[in-house]
C-alpha cells in the first residue's frame, strides 16, 4: 500500500473500515463490562470479587502487550484483528451457553475475562500500529484523533444501551448483542477487506527476546520516544490511575450517590471526548512538543485543585477539563512516536506507549487503595500525588529541551 496515494481520511476505506471496527468492538466491550459487572453485583451477590474479576482483564493484557506488539512487527496487522476478535466472539458464545444453562459462576467469568485480556494485549497493539500505515503523515493526528475520541464515546453509550437492554430483557439479551458487535468488529477486519501490507520476512532470526530488547533500545535511545513515553507514564500513574480510582471513594467520603458517581465518570470521558473532537479539527503541525508540556503540567495543576474541592457541581467541572487536557498530552505525543518511528517497529513502539498508557493504571489502583487502607483521607492522597506529578512533569519539561522544540 503507497500512502502518498491515499485518498483523503473520510474517504480512505482502510482507515474508515478500522474506524468502524474500532467503534463497534468498544461498544461491545463497554456493554460486555457493564454486564458482568452487574451480574457479579445482582445476580451472583458477590460484590467483593468485582475487582477480582476486573484485574483478571487487566493483568494478562499488561503482561503480554509487549509481545503482542512484537507480533505485529511481524504478521499482518489485520490478521491478528480479525483473529483475536474472532476468538472473542467464541469466548462470548460460550459465555452465553454457560449462562443459558445456569454454569455461569464467578471462576468461569475470572477465566473469561483472563482471555479477554489475553486477546487484548494482541489487538491494541495491532491497531495503534495499523493506523500509521494506511493513512497520510499529514492526516495521522485527525486519525489518531477521531479513532480515540470516538472509542471513549463508546464507552459513554455502550452502558446506557446495556442498561437500556437489562430493563427490557435479562443477560442473554446484552451478552448476545455483545457479541453481535464484536463479530460485526470482525467482519470489518476481514484482510482482504483492509488490504494492509504482509510485513517482510526477517532474515535476522531474531528471537520474541531479542526482538522485545531491540524495541526497547529502539524507544530509550531517541529523546523523542524516551520522553513521550515517560509523559505517558507520569500522567497516567499520578493523575489519570489515581483519578479514576478516587470517583467512588470520593463520592462515598462526601455522602454522594450512584448519580453523582455516573456524573464525574460522564465528566471525565466527556472532557476526553471534546478533547478529541477539538484536535480532528485542530490539525497541530506546529509546536506539538510545547503544546504536550503545557498541557501535562496545567492538568496536574487542575488536579491539584480537584483534589482541594468537596462541591460535587465543581468537582464535575474539574474532572472534565483535567480530562480535555490529558488528551492533550497523550495524542500529539502519540502521533509525534508514530511519525517518526521506522515503520517495522510500530508494533513494537506502540504496544511500549500502550503499556505506558494502560499499564500504570493498576499499579496507581493499588497504591491509591493502600493508602485509603491506611486511614489517610482521599483528598490528602490525591493533593500528595498531583504535587508529586507535577513535580515530576516540571523536571521532565527542564530536563527535555529537544522535545519542547517539536513541531
Amino acid at each position: 500500500m503507497n500512502i502518498s496515494t491515499q485518498p483523503g481520511l473520510l474517504r480512505n476505506r482502510s482507515f474508515l473500515l478500522v474506524w468502524m471496527s474500532g467503534l463497534t468492538v468498544m461498544l461491545g466491550f463497554s456493554m460486555f463490562f457493564l454486564s458482568v459487572s452487574w451480574f457479579i453485583v445482582d445476580v451472583l451477590e458477590q460484590p467483593a470479587v468485582l475487582g477480582i474479576v476486573l484485574m483478571s482483564v487487566s493483568i494478562p493484557r499488561v503482561v503480554m502487550m509487549i509481545y503482542g506488539g512484537i507480533l505485529a512487527d511481524k504478521v499482518r496487522k489485520s490478521l491478528i484483528m480479525f483473529v483475536t476478535n474472532m476468538m472473542q466472539v467464541f469466548v462470548m458464545i460460550a459465555m452465553i451457553t454457560l449462562y443459558i444453562n445456569d454454569w455461569l459462576q464467578i471462576s468461569s467469568l475470572i477465566v473469561i475475562a483472563l482471555v479477554f485480556g489475553f486477546l487484548d494485549a494482541f489487538f491494541f497493539p495491532a491497531v495503534s500500529s495499523m493506523i500509521p500505515i494506511i493513512v497520510r503523515d499529514e492526516e495521522l493526528q485527525r486519525a489518531n484523533s477521531l479513532f480515540q475520541g470516538s472509542t471513549e464515546l463508546m464507552f459513554i453509550i455502550g452502558p446506557l444501551i446495556a442498561g437500556l437492554l437489562l430493563t427490557i430483557g435479562d443477560f442473554t439479551l446484552t451478552f448476545s448483542a455483545a457479541a453481535l458487535l464484536i463479530f460485526i468488529s470482525t467482519v470489518l477486519v476481514f484482510p482482504r477487506f483492509i488490504g494492509d501490507p504482509v510485513p517482510g520476512k526477517r532474515t535476522d532470526g531474531g528471537s520474541a527476546v531479542e526482538d522485545l530488547k531491540e524495541g526497547l533500545a529502539y524507544v530509550w535511545n531517541s529523546s523523542l520516544h524516551r520522553t513521550g513515553t515517560l509523559t505517558i507514564v507520569i500522567i497516567n500513574l499520578f493523575m489519570i490511575g489515581p483519578l479514576i480510582i478516587s470517583f467512588p471513594i470520593l463520592v462515598g467520603a462526601l455522602g454522594g450517590t450512584p448519580f453523582e458517581l455516573s456524573l464525574l465518570e460522564g465528566g471525565l470521558a466527556s472532557g476526553t471526548f471534546l478533547a478529541s473532537i477539538v484536535l480532528v479539527a485542530w490539525n497541530i503541525k506546529h509546536g506539538r512538543g510545547r503544546l504536550v508540556f503545557v498541557s501535562l503540567l496545567v492538568s496536574f495543576l487542575l488536579f491539584f485543585i480537584f483534589s482541594q474541592v468537596t462541591t460535587l457541581p465543581l468537582l464535575v467541572l474539574l474532572t472534565a477539563l483535567t480530562g480535555f487536557m490529558a488528551m492533550f498530552v497523550y495524542l500529539p505525543t502519540v502521533t509525534m512516536v508514530q511519525e517518526k518511528t521506522d515503520k517495522d517497529k510500530l508494533g513494537r513502539v506502540m504496544s511500549i506507549i500502550t503499556l505506558a498508557a494502560s499499564g500504570f493504571e493498576p499499579i496507581a489502583f493499588g497504591l491509591i487503595s493502600l493508602l485509603v487502607a491506611a486511614a489517610l483521607p482521599i483528598q490528602t492522597v490525591l493533593t500528595f500525588t498531583s504535587i508529586t506529578g507535577l513535580v515530576l512533569g516540571t523536571v521532565l519539561v527542564w530536563r527535555s529541551p529537544a522535545f519542547r522544540r517539536l513541531n
